[in-house]
């Protein structure tokens, strides 16, 4: 056995015995949207999310998307189960009819920091006025809806200075484990 056996048995049981962080989970579900939506008009979707571990604040988003969207903010805390989240998109007269692709984001903050973030891709079908007949109706693809568990609120402010609230974490496990590792190594480097 070498000399360098023991050091590493001593290491991996310091290592070993480190607290692990605690994850942070936020599902968003369903996983994909597509509805139809006006030039002048605006049309709605329901989205669910889930949160295991997060407390703060939901911040919605948007990626390659051309059309205003409500809300931009929603206050969450640990536990919340399909919990509902309407969102409403807002058509665009500066633009073609067409189909228009891109993502609506999902970043839960925590803390102060990001805990978790989340992409869901979007179809909007961008349709023109139709003279003919104005009671075009408006098609939304969407899930079932559970029982929602808990009361939401929403922020429709996307330019709010509003810190979330902040959450102490205690490093102090993560430092002294650090700092006898680092011990370790200084003391067998020097014997060395």
């Amino acid at each position: 056995m070498s000399k360098r056996t023991p050091f590493l048995f001593f290491i991996i049981l310091i290592v070993s015995t480190m607290p692990l962080p605690q994850v942070d989970a936020l599902g968003i579900g369903p996983s994909s949207l597509e509805l139809d939506l006006l030039i002048d008009g605006s049309n709605s979707t329901t989205v669910y999310f889930n949160s295991d571990g997060v407390t703060g604040e939901l911040i919605i988003g948007k990626e390659d998307l051309p059309f205003r969207m409500e809300p931009s903010r929603i206050n969450m805390t640990s536990g919340d189960v399909s919990v509902p989240v309407e969102l409403t998109f807002y058509g665009n007269e500066t633009l073609e009819p067409g189909v228009y692709e891109g993502k609506v984001t999902f970043i839960a903050y925590s803390g102060g920091f990001v805990a978790v973030g989340i992409k869901i891709r979007t179809k909007i079908n961008l349709l023109e006025l139709q003279e003919e007949n104005p009671e075009t109706p408006i098609k939304e693809e969407s899930e079932e809806e559970p029982e929602p568990n808990s009361q939401i609120t929403f922020e429709t402010d996307p330019e709010s200075e509003e810190e979330p609230e902040s959450q102490e974490i205690d490093y102090t496990p993560y430092l002294m484990g650090a700092a006898v590792a680092a011990l370790v190594l200084v003391v067998w480097w020097k014997r060395r």
